[in-house]
């Protein structure tokens, strides 16, 4: 498959207003969700860009790792998306119809799932690597989904949080962060820091210090094959593949 000047932003991040960096993501909840969504999507729409991007590209040897990291995007866009069914929707449910995000989910669930199969099956060597493959299989699922991780975004608008107490918005959040905390540490953690923007968003995610600095300092090393296909380094610099 032939590469185009526009691999790398082959799908577009949700643009984020210079005003929201003054939120306390711990404290400011009502006003600061749909920036937390933001930003959550948009480490998502990175990991997707990259292995779109990449995916032609691939360096014999590293296909396994690839597919790792392929597998480590799935897996936590699946555990995000589950949360919001079962605890952000249900809540959301009270004012506002979340039918249609529901439906949405469903209209990318069984093509995502056929990517992640084969990415298995490249991981556990039942399959051979094809980069050609892997861009069609996205091809797939891709613009459904970012147009719906886009489109989440005006569901959890300050106006429409206004309408619930802050007493529920507060349960909803520690039943969150819960949720949050069941996932995969050394797989999870490391994602998320690595397709973020720190040095636009330092204050996000909203996370302990010490728990920062671990992830950094010990989780990344885990799957650290995986990284080198992130956009940012442990560090929050940018990084190329082929400068790894």
């Amino acid at each position: 498959m032939a590469s185009t000047a526009n691999d790398k932003i082959r799908f577009p991040l949700i643009e984020i207003a210079d005003s929201a960096k003054a939120y306390n993501f711990s404290t400011d909840i009502p006003e600061s969700a749909h920036v937390d969504m933001s930003l959550i999507h948009n480490v998502f729409i990175r990991g997707l860009n990259s292995i779109y991007y990449y995916a032609p590209r691939i360096k014999q040897g590293d296909e396994v790792s690839f597919a790792g990291y392929a597998l480590v995007f799935t897996e936590s866009l699946h555990l995000h998306h589950h949360g919001e069914e079962e605890i952000l929707f249900p809540f959301l449910q009270e004012k506002n119809d979340m039918k249609h995000n529901i439906e949405q989910h469903d209209t990318f669930k069984k093509p995502l799932e056929t990517f992640g199969a084969y990415m298995q099956e490249v991981f556990e060597g039942k399959a051979e690597y094809s980069g050609d493959k892997v861009r069609q299989q996205i091809e797939a699922f891709g613009d459904i989904l970012v147009e719906h991780l886009h489109d989440e975004i005006s569901t959890i608008s300050p106006e429409r949080m206004a309408a619930y107490d802050k007493d529920g918005i507060s349960k909803l959040a520690e039943k969150q962060v819960e949720h949050i905390r069941t996932f995969p540490l050394f797989r999870a953690h490391p994602f998320v820091m690595t397709h973020h923007d720190t040095k636009g968003f330092p204050a996000w995610p909203p996370i302990p210090p010490p728990v920062k600095w671990l992830t950094v300092n010990v989780i990344w090393w885990r799957h650290k094959s995986y990284w080198k296909f992130s956009p940012f380094t442990r560090y929050g610099e940018s990084q190329e593949y082929t400068d790894v």
